[in-house]
């Protein structure tokens, strides 16, 4: 069994890169078929695999016995994305081993996020787990794995004050907003999707004085339910570049594989402003203006936009401005998590060892059933005047003469792999009980 990670985040590839890499929900399953699938007589690139894909990071999660290298999966990177290698490869991490389960564990407490601590990770942890599960990827290792970091995570949100302060990306979104403009008072914002970025947006910027929020979701029933809940004006997606005229701030956050806002609708925003203006509607700046924060990756907004007149272009990577100013409230609880994360780790490395032991506890096991079964066997037959209930008897004898002399062995050899020696005293009781001839 060998740990396999290969992936890309924030501190490794731009937005532009991470966007061509990322999956969609519905990308995953046939991703994740086709990485643990053999073809045309070649084998399956991982016996096990998990997708994580995140606005700020791309990774896959995988067990292999073969020969599966980090080359291969940069070949399926390439090959599910119909790009060239050269594209994304320098942009690429892989560890091994147990530096795979020291990254999940530290991803899973907000470690390895754009903002330190981001609580939402955890539950895109658990969300590209369970994707795996229903499709089908998921064998006992990367299952325990991905339960130790889950873990990790909840103890670091209810035993240490990482997440206080800017700690999800729709609250550093809010707050690159205040300092870009200093304050919120009377500005209308449009929200558009309605996810959890957007309505822990919504509740973020009314608490900062926004004046009114307007929300566009492709699914009206959704974009109604966020109205109602916090006040705002709920418009349909088919009226996006109307609602774009009316605001001041916009922040996406949508799953579009592709731009929904593009220079166009902007442009046409910006005339309506100019001409509401002239006629003393506008509202109180002196001139038409427009902050636009694009959280989504694959992105939302068309770079093109920024180069609009009296138009401010942020994408998630920009974050960076709020991180540092808010890292310092977060930073003593760093130490507090990375110790946990190591000691969610260690306990995952200790159940690794133990199972050193299986194969031959399984072979163990089977030869004993085996001849209990065969000995059983032959006295019933010569026992023929037993009664139901004493054949039951003799039976309940014999598996319980088998489960008291296999205790030992068995508690020796857990407790040996445990400590790193499984594989040693594995061996010795193969040779001793005649395994390998099974």
């Amino acid at each position: 069994m060998k740990l396999l990670l290969a992936g890309l985040d924030h501190t490794t590839a731009p937005v532009e890169i991470r966007e061509r890499l990322a999956f969609s929900t519905t990308d995953i399953p046939a991703a994740l078929m086709q990485l643990t699938t053999a073809h045309d007589d070649c084998p399956a690139l991982l016996s096990e695999a998990v997708i994580l894909s995140t606005c700020n990071r791309v990774e896959i999660y995988g067990v292999t016995h073969g020969a599966t290298t980090a080359q291969s999966l940069v070949r399926f990177l390439a090959d599910f994305h119909g790009l060239e290698e050269e594209q994304f490869a320098q942009a690429l991490f892989f560890f091994s081993g147990e530096s795979v389960a020291r990254h999940l564990c530290a991803t899973a407490s907000g470690l390895r996020s754009l903002v330190l601590g981001e609580a939402q990770i955890q539950g895109q942890v658990r969300t590209a787990f369970e994707a795996a599960q229903s499709a089908g990827s998921i064998g006992p290792i990367l299952h325990r794995l991905f339960q130790h970091a889950l873990t990790s995570g909840k103890r670091v949100r209810s035993e240490t004050a990482l997440g206080q302060g800017a700690a999800s990306v729709s609250q550093a979104g809010v707050e690159l907003v205040r300092h870009r403009l200093g304050n919120l008072a009377g500005c209308r914002v449009l929200l558009v999707g309605g996810g959890e970025v957007s309505e822990l947006a919504a509740q973020n910027l009314l608490a900062n004085g926004a004046e009114s929020l307007i929300i566009v979701n492709r699914t009206s029933a959704r974009a109604q339910q966020l109205a109602r809940q916090y006040n705002a004006m709920a418009m349909g997606f088919d009226d996006l570049p109307e609602a774009l005229s009316l605001a001041d701030i916009v922040i996406s956050s949508t799953a579009a594989p592709v731009p929904i806002i593009y220079r166009e609708h902007v442009v046409n925003a910006m005339t309506t402003k100019t001409q509401a203006r002239a006629v003393g509607v506008s509202g109180p700046r002196e001139q038409p203006c427009m902050l636009l924060i694009d959280l989504a990756v694959p992105r939302d907004i068309a770079g093109d936009v920024a180069s609009v007149p009296g138009v401010h272009l942020c994408t998630v990577d920009d974050l960076q401005e709020v991180v540092r100013a808010t890292l310092g409230h977060r930073a003593g609880a760093v130490s507090t998590a990375e110790a946990i994360a190591t000691a969610e780790v260690a306990a995952f490395q200790a159940w690794c060892q133990t199972q050193d032991a299986v194969p031959a506890l399984t072979r163990l096991r089977e030869r004993a059933e085996t001849v209990r079964n065969a000995e059983l066997d032959r006295a019933l037959r010569r026992l023929r005047d037993l009664s139901p209930e004493q054949r039951t008897v003799v039976e309940g004898l014999t598996r319980s003469l088998v489960n008291k002399l296999l205790h030992p062995p068995t508690r020796c050899l857990r407790d040996a792999a445990a400590h790193g020696d499984g594989q040693r005293y594995a061996a010795m009781v193969t040779e001793l009980f005649n395994l390998e001839t099974m």
